[in-house]
């Protein structure tokens, strides 16, 4: 199977590979604007473009809140404006827009880390009629001890899903309407950590111009679908830096259960986790490597399981084209910053799925490797513009983006 888009909004497939072709306003640009600019006056900045790619919420909303905020890291007075425009051109979705504002306050002591309390919202606009739109609230309590965060989304998308079947090949256009809703709260675990608990309901009506009765059975053209979930999540940052780390580890884990006594049309439960870790060697060389996998069980539909090639597991294949039972992969990045501004990178991994739907053959490992070119966008900030030629077993990919790829 292999779909133009994937978005992970209550488990639905869609991935937004977002690209920037402009210059990025450096964060101590952003903080002279700022004490020079009346305050009530916004700061436009471009954020990094590696959250919407990664398939973790609503046009991966909760990560964007997390990239409005850190321009608004060097800005001491509170009550900050911030808006981001982000266009994007991918393989995937074809040219389209991004577009995040948010008003920030409550940071203490950004010298120290503190992150600023932010409310949200989030549009999303792509050539062929794909849109989706995103309204959230993420705060901090009790001297950034705790977390609260609550998100609404609600969207149509349109994308092509290449499906094996007995009898050949299948080219499908779904369009697919969704709306819902996540709460969660989450407490700081010492330095580096959060526990989380948190809930995802609403809806997703999926139309495929097939009859069922030539699909597998985990589509179910014209229908809607409701789903109900509990999530638990932990999370480790030890990073010096999110925009270009060059030591420390990130990891992350999120369990979530989804039961008809929830109010949930299917009663399943996926395991989610991701370990990458970071590696200097001398002064213009990293080594970062990573570790990702998923897994599920019961009746999940196929928007919520496993897709391998989603958000940078891996780079080389189409995301959608491999949907399993479990999918794990792993790889690693050799990092080097030939000059101040120019920078190049060699990556390889492998991995698998097991449980494939359709009739394809993944009982082999996966590889997949390439090579890529990173341009600093300003001196004083390490974000780079990052264009990734990835080649895998029977596929190869060209991404543009900003940030690095994990």
């Amino acid at each position: 199977m292999s779909a133009r888009t994937r978005c992970n909004w209550l488990g639905l497939p869609v991935a937004i590979t977002v690209s920037i072709a402009g210059v990025v306003a450096s964060e101590r640009a952003v903080a002279q604007q700022a004490t020079t600019a009346a305050p009530s006056r916004p700061s436009v900045v471009l954020a990094p473009s590696a959250s919407p790619s990664d398939p973790a919420g609503p046009m991966g909303g909760m990560q964007l809140m997390d990239d409005l905020d850190r321009p608004a890291q060097s800005q001491k007075q509170q009550g900050n404006w911030v808006i981001a425009p982000i266009p994007f051109r991918n393989e995937l979705l074809g040219a389209g827009l991004v577009l995040g504002a948010g008003y920030l306050y409550g940071a203490p002591d950004t010298a120290r880390g503190d992150r600023h309390s932010i409310a949200a919202a989030a549009g999303m606009y792509a050539e062929g009629g794909s849109w989706t739109a995103l309204a959230a609230h993420r705060g901090y309590w009790s001297e950034q001890r705790h977390r609260t965060t609550v998100a609404i989304a609600t969207g149509e998308l349109h994308y092509d899903v290449e499906l094996e079947l007995a009898d050949g090949n299948r080219t499908l256009g779904l369009r697919q309407k969704f709306s819902g809703i996540s709460l969660e709260a989450a407490t700081r675990v010492g330095e580096s950590g959060w526990l989380a608990l948190g809930y995802r309901g609403g809806n997703t009506e999926v139309a495929i111009p097939l009859p069922a009765e030539q699909l597998p059975e985990e589509f179910a053209p014209g229908t809607t679908i409701e789903m109900s979930n509990l999530l638990f999540g932990g999370e480790l940052d030890t990073r010096d830096s999110d925009l270009y780390p060059r030591s420390g580890r990130y990891a992350q884990l999120e369990a979530l259960i989804a039961r008809h006594e929830l109010g949930s049309d299917h009663d399943y439960s996926s395991l989610e986790a991701e370990w990458n870790s970071y590696l200097p060697i001398r002064d213009a060389h990293v080594l970062a490597w990573r570790i990702a996998g998923k897994i599920v069980e019961g009746d999940t539909p196929y928007f919520a399981m496993s897709w391998f090639g989603s958000g940078v597991d891996l780079r080389g294949y189409t995301p959608g084209r491999y949907i399993g039972e479990s999918m794990i992969a792993a790889q690693a990045e050799w990092r080097w910053q030939a000059t101040p501004r120019w920078g190049f990178t060699a990556f390889g991994g492998t991995g698998k799925v097991s449980g494939a739907l359709g009739n394809i053959a993944t009982d082999s490992w996966l590889p997949a490797g390439g090579v890529g070119v990173r341009f600093r966008l300003a001196k004083a900030l390490p974000l780079n513009m990052r264009a990734d030629f990835a080649w895998g077993r029977d596929d190869s990919t060209f991404s543009l983006a900003i940030g690095e790829a994990f």
